[in-house]
């Protein structure tokens, strides 16, 4: 679908899925602390008190995680396909399958999709006065 051609490194990063985490290499536990705070700011004291007892136990555990899901140049290849202006990674319709596609062909696509009367009826702008 793309005349583009990937790494192998690139090719194994997609083969971890679309749905695949990268784990953050650090969480800053003050600030986390303080956004469940400031989050919570409405909710009745036990709430709260739940959540935040809730976000410190995954910090500490999380803090006892030492491995990475990611090397360093697999992190790399995900930072390299995100600035690949030209292509547009998606899931396939069917099969559970990456797919790589030129970003233009991809919009020429959705616009004939979106172009076709019989699916789809243009509607009034909201926005416009």
């Amino acid at each position: 679908m793309s005349d583009v051609q990937l790494s192998d490194i690139q090719n194994r990063v997609l083969s971890k899925g679309l749905k695949f985490v990268m784990m953050p290499k650090s969480i800053d536990f003050v600030e986390t602390i303080t956004n469940t705070e400031k989050s919570m700011s409405t909710a009745p004291l036990i709430i709260k008190q739940a959540a935040i007892s809730e976000v410190s136990t995954f910090m500490q555990k999380w803090k006892k995680r030492k491995q990475d899901n990611m090397t360093k140049d697999e992190r790399q290849a995900l930072r390299d396909l995100k600035n690949m202006d030209n292509i547009i990674i998606v899931p396939a319709d069917k099969g559970g399958k990456t797919v790589i596609m030129n970003r233009n062909d991809y919009i020429n696509k959705i616009e004939e999709k979106l172009d076709d009367s019989k699916t789809f009826e243009k509607v009034r702008d909201p926005t416009t006065k």
